[in-house]
């Protein structure tokens, strides 16, 4: 799972977004191949925000690069995109772009990028630091934590459910053999047995 890009644009409905800031995460390609790549996120990203209705959400898959783009414009026309690969978690990716359109915020008010006509580097140094924080979703995302955790727990208590049933079998051998059972207790036991498999069957 990979986080390719993140980029901030000024969104005008019916005109060219214009680019306010953008970040890449471009190790997983060749130094030859890095400026291309650049150039195919960044057209992806700008046509899909420039696609995006104010307060929609939306992962566009592209299969000519066979990354997914997700993003959303907010009331004011602030479109954050995030360009990732297709295994990447949607719900993660737009809890990202949420925290990146907040820290833009934070750092460039509206005052400052409402008259950018033309594409600029407006720097924000914590989008750079989620970008790379992000990269492993499990541990970026408090949810996709609980999440993994929840499944180690299942696969746990599954094995050990196996290996109660593994050791029944063992149990009910000992329990023929035990001087501590009367004669009554292990009937009780194997006619409670027998009943168990015979609803199990119902």
């Amino acid at each position: 799972m990979k986080v390719y890009s993140i980029g901030l644009f000024k969104v005008i409905p019916g005109n060219k977004p214009v680019l306010l800031n953008i970040v890449y995460e471009l190790s997983s390609f060749g130094f030859f191949q890095r400026g291309s790549v650049k150039e195919v996120s960044l057209f992806v990203s700008r046509e899909t925000v420039g696609r995006t209705n104010v307060g929609e959400r939306v992962s566009m898959e592209h299969t000519q690069t066979q990354k997914v783009c997700h993003t959303t414009v907010d009331s004011k026309g602030l479109g954050c995109s995030v360009l990732t690969d297709s295994e990447y978690p949607g719900r993660v990716a737009h809890t990202l772009i949420r925290i990146c359109l907040e820290e833009f915020y934070k750092v460039h008010p509206e005052s400052e990028w409402r008259p950018i006509q033309s594409d600029v580097e407006l720097l924000t140094p914590a989008i750079d630091q989620l970008l790379l924080k992000y990269q492993n979703p499990e541990t970026a995302d408090p949810m996709m934590n609980l999440q993994k955790n929840l499944d180690e727990t299942i696969t746990i208590v599954k094995k050990t459910v196996e290996q109660l049933g593994q050791r029944g079998e063992k149990l009910d051998d000992l329990a023929a053999k035990s001087d501590d059972l009367s004669f009554q207790s292990k009937a009780f036991m194997n006619n409670a047995e027998r009943m168990n498999k015979c609803c199990g069957y119902v």
